[in-house]
């Protein structure tokens, strides 16, 4: 009777460790295949161009791979040629999406106001435009704008088209200026 109690101890050991080594491969190949599906999402980021997604994808398979010799050179040439991007004036206006723009024979300068606004509220107060007009003449100008669904960018753009001047992203600020005043001051610099 003793025996056989150790036997039936013994098997369930056994069979208990065979369980349990059969799950750790069962979780090693998952592994495997998920790094696989990580390291094709990435080398087709790359491919495509999108070399900031193509650098977080890879980064994972080379963290986990480090000997993986097509995702060591992927990564190198998109160290080598592609910088990241700069938080940049430009970029950060593009991330706010102004859900409605309705401006009706308004000045420059009251436009710039409303898109300040809009632009606080649809960022929740983090974002407000720093727009500089050089002249009154330019800030006295008219137009009128219905837009829906716009990066804040698109909308400047369009303000600044139809009163014909030129934008200009700076550091800290939008310069606004007429056509004239961009080529006089372009010739100037010559």
């Amino acid at each position: 009777m003793k025996i056989n109690l150790i036997r039936c101890r013994v098997s369930t050991a056994v069979v208990v460790m065979t369980t349990a080594c059969l799950m750790l491969v069962a979780a090693f190949v998952a592994k495997a295949e998920d790094l696989n599906a990580v390291y094709q999402q990435g080398r087709a980021a790359y491919y495509r161009g999108d070399m900031a997604n193509a650098f977080q994808l890879l980064s994972r398979v080379a963290a986990a791979n480090p000997k993986h010799t097509e995702t060591a050179n992927m990564l190198a040439y998109i160290r080598a040629h592609h910088k990241p991007e700069e938080n940049t004036l430009k970029t950060q206006y593009a991330a706010v999406l102004l859900p409605k723009v309705e401006m009706a024979d308004v000045t420059l300068t009251e436009a710039l106001e409303g898109l300040r606004v809009l632009s606080k509220n649809a960022s929740g107060g983090k974002v407000t435009p720093n727009v500089i007009v050089k002249g009154e003449e330019l800030a006295q100008r008219k137009l009128s704008l219905s837009l829906t669904n716009v990066p804040l960018t698109e909308a400047l753009n369009y303000v600044t088209q139809l009163v014909g001047a030129k934008a200009t992203y700076d550091k800290h600020a939008v310069i606004l200026s007429t056509q004239a005043d961009t080529t006089t001051s372009t010739a100037v610099a010559k």
